[in-house]
């Protein structure tokens, strides 16, 4: 035992006090003999002797209290061998990180990283010196800091460590270096130190250690003790429509990848649909390798339009990359099916040819189907997402009607025109779907000298005028409209003015002021009028570099698809875009542990969306809408998925370079380096036990005394 204040010791002298008092204080009997009190000799012996006893008793009690004192104030200690930086012994303002991110809840043994690290950080924190300072940050990506100032305080770092559980995103540890050294920039101390307690895993270090010039020293404790950390993950899994599968076919194509030294020949892997496996395999893996697997699937018309969809692996120490969830809304999948109205013999002078390259390389993944317009059933027309009439001479009465019902139903149309097309017919059978009355050909004639120096096309041209990107098609085309304002248009057909304009709008115009690209809202669905063609008879735009992205954001606008959308899932940590759909002013997001998340719409508001950012956890978070009526209806159609970060997958440790510690390295035979336990809180308990007890017996025997007595 040893103490921080020896001299304090001296005060073991008062312990004599209760004894001096307990002499001094004593009564001393005057002997008289008298014969008649023989007979009570016996009981008073006895009576003396339990006296005594109860004296002694008081006496040690107090003696006890009076030398705990001294020895509470001398501050006794006791050393213990730590296998915990002996560095930490000193007085000292510490920032404690600990590694939250979701490595560490990779299993080891019986519990997980983060139990071994948050248990070191625990006993980190207990063993400072009692004029320490600490703070405590953790290391995942976007958590606030839990105790982001030097606080004297140890037991409120404590409680903070205790209550830290393990979470699901990614690591940033540059970011929380950052904070430490801001934090120890304001202290005094002559030592300021950063403890860090991760798997060191090389992710998160990706912009460095984020420290300045000046760092604080850096202690890193690798809780893996430098163990190999295999690993097998879903990396990747994507949908896309597939005609192979027949009608609301689609392909789930997953990535694997190995982070080990063992090949997998026979890896299963399991496809569930809406919570029921439909589709199971194996998939065979090599040593630190990718591995790809495929599954068809089809939906019936009966399923509806939303499903969700979750792959995983043979599980593994890591259980958190070993599955992979998607939500896929099969109205915003691209199924397009492309009307030909004038089939060519030679490939690039076919109708279709310029479209459906275009959306194939645009859209992977899409699915575009050609007919010719005889070969069409109207009753076929569910399978489909986009239908494309490209210069179509007249629709027949059936297949306008089977259009009218799919566009109200939520489908897309796309119109381009062209020599083969009756606008007389046109505007007779698809006067509900047109964005405007199909009017006059009109062959461009430009100004003289205006455009000089074009070398493509020696026609006169027309092009078209600066781009409004305020238009939802046109917001990913750059304000100079590259690609686009290039193009020129030698031949289009004029459109006939309407009154009713509330459902239209113009996309694009010509320099001339008609509309070249117009659309149309009906029903739930939408209609979209290029009043040129898509091959390269009235216009060059087919080869210009604005046809690809035009045609790939016409075919999205059509189906209603977002960035956000369209994603089969989001990874953790990324904000997700809720839509305030008719009249719904509440949404609600519920997460996969059941918690609820509101937002609201602002009173007289204009915003109609609303950013979601509570994606913490991994799993399926459905979206529930309420009305003017207040009753909440489901919205599966913004349902989404949330999945793992894959950096978090790979083990790769941070290379030994790169590390912000520089610790020396112990000496060989050296002793372990030990830690101070303090006593004093254990004296200071049997202090107040003592005293309680003296109480209890000095009580109890006034009592018995008084009795007696009576």
């Amino acid at each position: 035992m040893h103490f921080v204040a020896p001299a304090l010791l001296l005060g073991l002298a008062a312990a004599a006090l209760p004894y001096l008092i307990h002499r001094v204080g004593k009564r001393r009997a005057l002997s008289v003999r008298f014969a008649a009190m023989q007979l009570l000799l016996r009981s008073e012996r006895r009576v003396h002797a339990r006296k005594r006893l109860r004296e002694i008793l008081l006496l040690v009690a107090r003696t006890t209290a009076a030398a705990s004192l001294p020895f509470i104030f001398a501050r006794p200690f006791s050393e213990q061998s730590t296998d915990l930086p002996v560095i930490s012994l000193d007085a000292q303002a510490a920032v404690i990180i600990l590694d939250d991110s979701a490595s560490m809840q990779r299993r080891s043994g019986v519990g997980t990283y983060f139990g071994r690290a948050k248990a070191r950080a625990l006993a980190l924190a207990r063993q400072f010196p009692s004029d320490s300072e600490l703070a405590f940050l953790l290391a995942s990506a976007g958590a606030p800091p839990r105790i982001g100032e030097l606080e004297p305080e140890r037991a409120r770092v404590i409680e903070a460590i205790e209550g830290t559980t393990c979470s699901a995103r990614p690591a940033d540890f540059t970011t929380a270096m950052h904070q430490a050294a801001l934090i120890l920039a304001g202290s005094s101390r002559a030592h300021r130190r950063v403890y860090l307690f991760t798997d060191l895993q090389a992710t998160g270090w990706e912009d460095g250690a984020g420290l300045p010039a000046a760092a604080p020293e850096v202690i890193i404790d690798d809780v893996t003790s430098g163990a190999p950390l295999p690993n097998r993950a879903i990396v990747d899994a994507r949908v896309e429509p597939s005609a192979e599968a027949g009608p609301g076919g689609i392909a789930v194509t997953v990535e694997i990848a190995d982070y080990g030294k063992q090949a997998a020949s026979a890896l299963g892997v399991t496809m569930r649909v809406d919570g029921a496996a439909v589709a199971q395999g194996t998939v065979e893996l090599p040593a630190a390798g990718h591995a790809r697997k495929r599954f068809l699937h089809a939906f019936s018309g009966e399923s509806g339009g939303s499903h969700d969809i979750v792959v995983q692996i043979d599980a593994d120490a890591f259980p958190l990359d070993d599955r992979r969830a998607l939500h896929v809304e099969m109205a915003r999948t691209l199924r397009v099916l492309a009307v030909n109205g004038d089939p060519r013999t030679i490939r690039n002078e076919d109708e279709t040819f310029f479209f459906e390259t275009a959306l194939k390389s645009g859209i992977p993944g899409a699915l575009v189907t050609s007919k010719l317009a005889d070969d069409v059933s109207p009753e076929g027309l569910g399978a489909y997402t986009v239908v494309a009439l490209l210069n179509v001479a007249e629709p027949a009465p059936p297949l306008a009607a089977a259009l009218e019902r799919f566009v109200a139903a939520g489908g897309g149309l796309f119109i381009s025109v062209g020599d083969r097309v009756d606008a007389a017919t046109w505007n007779q059978r698809m006067a509900r779907l047109l964005p405007q009355p199909l009017g006059l050909l009109r062959t461009a004639a430009a100004l003289p000298g205006q455009h000089a120096g074009e070398t493509i096309d020696e026609r006169p041209a027309e092009r078209l005028l600066p781009l409004d990107r305020r238009a939802p098609l046109l917001a990913a085309f750059p304000e100079e409209g590259d690609g686009l304002l290039s193009a020129r248009f030698f031949k289009y057909m004029l459109l006939d003015p309407v009154r009713d304009t509330a459902q239209r709008n113009v996309i694009l115009r010509f320099e001339s002021g008609a509309p070249a690209l117009v659309e149309r809202e009906v029903g739930k669905g939408r209609v979209v009028l290029l009043t040129t063609t898509v091959d390269r008879e009235w216009t060059d735009l087919p080869i210009r570099p604005g046809f690809l992205p035009l045609l790939r954001e016409t075919a999205r606008h059509l189906v209603g698809a977002t960035d956000e959308e369209t994603a089969a899932a989001a990874l953790v940590g990324e904000s997700r875009v809720l839509a305030f759909a008719g009249d719904v002013h509440t949404l609600e997001v519920r997460r996969p542990d059941g918690s609820v998340w509101v937002g609201k719409r602002e009173p007289g508001g204009s915003a109609r969306s609303v950013v979601f950012a509570g994606t913490d956890q991994i799993g399926l978070y459905r979206v529930w809408g309420a009305g003017a009526d207040g009753t909440f209806a489901a919205q599966p159609a913004q349902d989404f998925a949330v999945n793992l970060d894959p950096r978090e997958s790979d083990p790769a440790r941070l290379a030994p370079e790169k590390r912000p510690d520089r610790v020396a390295a112990a000496r060989p035979g050296a002793k372990p380096p030990t830690h101070r336990v303090e006593l004093w809180h254990a004296l200071s308990a049997i202090l107040i036990l003592v005293v309680l007890l003296e109480s209890l017996l000095s009580l109890r025997w006034r009592r018995t005394d008084s009795g007696e007595a009576k």
